[in-house]
């Protein structure tokens, strides 16, 4: 086989691969919990490559503003967790949490309750959301990742006062 047939070849093979996320289920991190419950809150990929959100989540603390988050990544790489290029501090959440510009609007856009506070106790219930990636998810994203979401402003706190974590692998199939 000549080189042109090969490098043809290839390229038919790789039209029929696609990338999806294969999530792990969300749970705080070593030593550290949750204001929040995801337990009940589904997570998965359609062929289209949305990601399908449902089901219920708990408050398990009231959630106040302003409530600081830092969300960030950690990806495997030989062996070993290294941060990854996924970083966000959002000083108070809750006055960003309708923001139409954010990551996270086109899922939390379907809260019954829109603004902060939220009482301990309350259930969020979500219907089958499906949610686009901002991104798209390339070959360079194949791999181990760790998702962080932590209760702090990292310009004013050393340590999370919680955390919550996920792991999820980016696969081609």
């Amino acid at each position: 086989m000549n080189l042109k047939a090969f490098i043809i070849l290839m390229m038919i093979s790789s039209l029929d691969s696609r990338i999806t996320v294969d999530l792990q289920e969300m749970h705080g991190c070593p030593g550290h919990s949750y204001d929040i419950d995801f337990s009940n809150v589904e997570f998965d990929f359609d062929y289209d490559g949305y990601l399908i959100v449902s089901g219920n989540f708990t408050f398990l603390k009231d959630v106040v503003e302003p409530y600081a988050a830092y969300f960030h990544s950690d990806h495997m790489e030989r062996g070993e967790w290294r941060p990854a290029i996924i970083h966000k501090n959002v000083p108070d959440f809750c006055a960003v949490i309708q923001s139409p510009l954010e990551v996270w609007y086109p899922v939390t856009q379907h809260l019954s309750k829109k603004r902060c506070p939220y009482k301990a106790g309350s259930v969020v219930h979500f219907d089958t959301v499906r949610y686009k990636f901002p991104v798209a998810i390339t070959p360079n994203f194949l791999g181990e990742w760790r998702m962080f979401m932590e209760q702090r402003d990292v310009t004013k706190d050393p340590k999370p006062f919680a955390c919550l974590m996920q792991y999820f692998s980016v696969i081609e199939i």
